[in-house]
């Protein structure tokens, strides 16, 4: 296929956010988008995300974004007769803690707002549901029963193949070594290969790279990478294979079913970071310089998981997956421009949120470049919300990190 060179809009990146965006973009009639990606598509963070999908979240905008993403599951499978593999599982909450159970509360206020179904469980039902779960009589307990979880890389291929039938160009195994500025405008990028790809405007969703990319125009994206990682059990027979989604807020862990065993995430009291100037060009085997097995950290939360979960101390270890995330200092993402920057958006720093927000967020991103109006407020992910930041100092990566370890939902 013929490489456009001069396309109207370039998106750095072919990931789950790279993807999202191209494929709401290309409903843009007259519009010409060419995506970038120096691996394939999906390859790197979003497809060891862990893509837990709830729909109701502390915010409402942010509650829009995710139910966004439902419907573009759902419009993606209409529009193929192949419905992507959205396990619709449930999501149970459960909590016996004063804060977990101010949560749940709040989660159930949500979704009677917003017209989801929530339903309040006694904790026999909720051990029924999970069993997984050993809970005392006087545990709150809330179920979600259209929440799931789905194979991040089938969703991603979904929206890229969607982008192409469209019109989108996907320009994979290359790199993107400069971006070309001409006074305060971004102009294009300048690949490794030597050929330079000028465009109207030039989208940053690189994930954890986007910090490098970006500083190379002056702008400092308020994020870092911190890790994320869960683990996986061996299979065992109390893990029934179609049983939902358990968020722990007394934990801050999550666990779901996989292949048979156990998927669980646990949260990093003391979180784990990488320099955002210092990352290979490739995830594959890469490992933090700080607890590299994730030992540490899995001794560290595994009292507080086996108050709500005492299996653990039955089930086999089989897998450890270390994924990096890009976390900014108040959890919110980094979507729009960047005043007096022209040419340049960028949308990254979703917070270990990626897979659920992505049809949201590729939705909001393309709305805002092609000048539409936005169906959520976009102020809370304003690139310069931070004001002046060093996105290499060590005080803001650790501002950062603190985001990630205050997390109370894995």
């Amino acid at each position: 296929m013929f490489a456009n060179p001069h396309p109207d809009v370039v998106i750095i990146g072919g990931g789950i956010l790279g993807c999202a965006i191209a494929r709401y973009l290309s409903r843009q009639p007259g519009v010409s988008v060419t995506v970038i990606e120096r691996h394939g598509l999906g390859e790197q963070t979003t497809s060891q995300a862990a893509a837990l999908l709830t729909r109701i979240r502390p915010y409402r905008e942010l509650t829009a974004m995710a139910m966004e993403t439902f419907h573009a599951i759902d419009e993606l499978g209409e529009q193929t007769g192949e419905p992507l593999p959205l396990r619709r599982v449930g999501s149970l909450q459960v909590a016996a803690e004063s804060a977990g159970r101010q949560q749940i509360e709040r989660t159930a206020a949500r979704a009677a707002d917003v017209g989801v179904v929530a339903e309040r469980l006694d904790a026999d039902t909720a051990q029924q549901r999970a069993p997984w779960l050993s809970l005392s009589g006087d545990t709150a307990a809330l179920w979600l029963p259209d929440d799931g979880y789905i194979d991040p890389y089938s969703l991603c291929q979904a929206y890229a193949a969607d982008a192409r039938r469209r019109g989108v160009s996907f320009r994979l195994r290359q790199t993107v070594a400069e971006l070309r500025q001409t006074g305060n405008r971004v102009t294009g990028v300048r690949l490794a290969s030597g050929e330079t790809v000028t465009a109207g405007l030039v989208i940053d969703a690189a994930g954890p790279w986007s910090t490098a990319l970006a500083r190379q125009v002056g702008v400092h994206l308020g994020m870092a990478p911190v890790r994320s990682h869960y683990w996986i059990s061996a299979a065992h027979p109390a893990i029934p294979a179609d049983g939902p989604m358990t968020i722990l807020p007394d934990s801050g862990a999550y666990a779901r079913p996989e292949v048979g065993g156990l998927l669980f995430g646990l949260r990093d009291p003391q979180a784990v970071t990488a320099h955002p100037g210092q990352l290979p060009a490739s995830l594959q085997d890469f490992c933090f310089d700080q607890d590299p097995n994730g030992d540490a950290a899995l001794e560290a939360g595994y009292h507080a998981l086996r108050q709500q979960l005492p299996l653990v101390d039955e089930l086999p270890l089989a897998h450890y997956v270390s994924n990096v995330s890009s976390y900014t200092p108040d959890g919110f993402y980094l979507l729009g421009a960047m005043p007096a920057v022209e040419g340049f958006m960028a949308a990254t720093g979703c917070s270990g949120a990626g897979i659920g927000m992505s049809g949201g967020i590729g939705r909001l991103v393309a709305e805002l470049a092609s000048g539409q109006a936005p169906f959520v407020d976009p102020d809370r992910f304003r690139l310069d919300r931070f004001g002046s930041i060093d996105s290499y100092h060590p005080d803001f990566i650790h501002r950062c990190a603190e985001a990630r370890a205050r997390k109370r939902t894995g």
